[in-house]
């Protein structure tokens, strides 16, 4: 399989630093966030396109996956996953289909 780079867009960083900010402060400690982000991470570098992993989304090129409750949306193209965006599953429906529609 071929080395594949994975880049953050900006939106996506603000996202995940927001989601392990929230499981710092309620959990009082940064072992459960960076564990977090680290195994996201690793799921995107060896994210495999042949298996039912990731999910298609109704959005054209729009591909994602579900980790402890956190979805990650992403595209693929030339080699290269572009995460778009990252939701805590659990909030509010409305809000993530706001999401999702901005990121078109």
């Amino acid at each position: 399989m071929a080395k594949r780079k994975v880049s953050w867009l900006r939106e996506a960083e603000l996202d995940m630093f927001e989601i392990t900010r929230y499981y710092t402060q309620r959990n009082k400690s940064k072992t459960y966030s960076t564990k977090l982000y680290r195994e996201i991470k690793e799921e995107l570098r060896t994210l495999d396109f042949s298996i039912a992993l990731p999910q298609r989304t109704s959005v054209e090129n729009l591909f994602y996956f579900t980790y402890n409750h956190i979805s990650v949306f992403f595209s693929f193209e030339n080699n290269t996953i572009f995460v778009k965006i990252v939701i805590d599953d659990r909030r509010d429906p409305k809000s993530i289909n706001k999401l999702l529609l901005k990121s078109d």
